[in-house]
């Protein structure tokens, strides 16, 4: 048996809104009223949650082979010490320290470029 391990290369975000963090906890709140699981990513001092594009194409199947992957959208606040909950009324809204590197090299991206991210 063989495994290949093919991290990825490039990292596209195609929508980010900034959000204090009490609106992220507001905005995870009305998801998860939808039905939707809503947990957040911690890092870098950053809170945030990604929606990535499904490889549901050939094209978007052939660039995550060439190593590329497809963000539709994030959304972010810093939060500079973790806590694994936010509370919204009775809801809490689950918070995760993560382990993984691409979400901890995007959340160190995201606190950087901050505020040179041009908004619409």
């Amino acid at each position: 048996m063989k495994f290949t391990y093919m991290p990825a290369k490039e990292l596209v975000i195609l929508e980010m809104v900034e959000y204090t963090l009490e609106e992220l906890a507001q905005t995870s709140a009305l998801i998860q009223e939808t039905g939707r699981p809503m947990i957040l990513n911690w890092a870098e001092g950053i809170a945030f949650y990604h929606s990535p594009m499904p490889f549901n194409t050939k094209e978007l199947l052939r660039e995550r082979k060439e190593g590329k992957i497809y963000w539709a959208s994030v959304m972010y606040a810093t939060m500079p010490d973790y806590v694994p909950t936010l509370k919204v009324g009775p809801r809490d809204i689950p918070v995760v320290a993560t382990p993984n590197p691409l979400l901890k090299r995007a959340a160190k991206w995201i606190k950087e470029n901050m505020g040179s991210i041009v908004h619409f």
